[in-house]
């Protein structure tokens, strides 16, 4: 009888860790990082005017980052599956909404700029932000730069715009350095929200002006009419 309640206890107990261990997937909600951009000696001055946080929402394949910058929200739309890249900016004090969908082209050359990475997993154990984490090394097969990336396989999510570039290492992301558009920043998880998505979120609605991304940065230079 003693035997057959330890077997029980014991089956009980492994129940219960397999529980505890097993990978959480969370299919909908938010993600917040910290992050911290290295800018180059030239480009110094506009440091003080970049986020100290990006949260990504996310919901199936499709994921959206909001940045505050000045008077313009802008969320960046994505689904890396789909190839599909848009921008949804938003600055209330002039009363102005602006949609931009990226052509294939013009997703392919922003993501020129940023290295090409390939990891390398390694022994080293580390918990960032509540997770188990393991370090894999980043190597960018055009320079030969090396970089620590620790990955997580405690959950599972969609990759986002800032996680994308580190997203196949075999695990989520944790902290990790990234590039967007050439320009390195390094990144933390702050919190996740298992939380609903506004329904329309990663669309533009009717009130925003549909331009090219190159009417776009004529708007920014001064070159197009406003």
């Amino acid at each position: 009888m003693k035997t057959y309640s330890k077997l029980i206890l014991c089956a009980l107990l492994a129940a219960g860790f397999s529980k505890a261990q097993a990978q959480k997937k969370v299919s909908e909600g938010t993600i917040t990082y910290t992050v911290n951009f290295e800018l180059p000696a030239d480009q110094q001055q506009y440091a003080a005017s970049l986020p100290k946080e990006i949260t990504s929402y996310f919901r199936g394949d499709s994921t959206a980052s909001i940045v505050n910058q000045g008077p313009a929200t802008i969320k960046g739309v994505q689904d890396f599956k789909a190839n599909y890249q848009s921008l949804l900016i938003d600055v209330p004090s002039m009363s102005k909404k602006i949609a931009v969908v990226l052509s294939p082209a013009e997703i392919e050359q922003s993501e020129a700029a940023n290295p090409k990475l390939t990891g390398t997993p390694g022994s080293e154990k580390q918990t960032i932000a509540g997770y188990k984490c393991t370090k894999v090394t980043a190597v960018d097969a055009k320079s030969g730069a090396k970089y620590d990336v620790w990955i997580t396989k405690d959950i599972d999510l969609v990759p986002n715009s800032v996680s994308h570039l580190v997203s196949t290492f075999g695990g989520v992301p944790v902290r990790f350095v990234t590039f967007n558009q050439g320009i390195k920043l390094n990144a933390e998880i702050k919190e996740i929200k298992a939380t609903p998505v506004p329904k329309g979120f990663f669309t533009a609605s009717k009130d925003y002006q549909a331009m090219t991304l190159d009417q776009l940065k004529n708007m920014s230079s001064g070159g197009a009419k406003q």
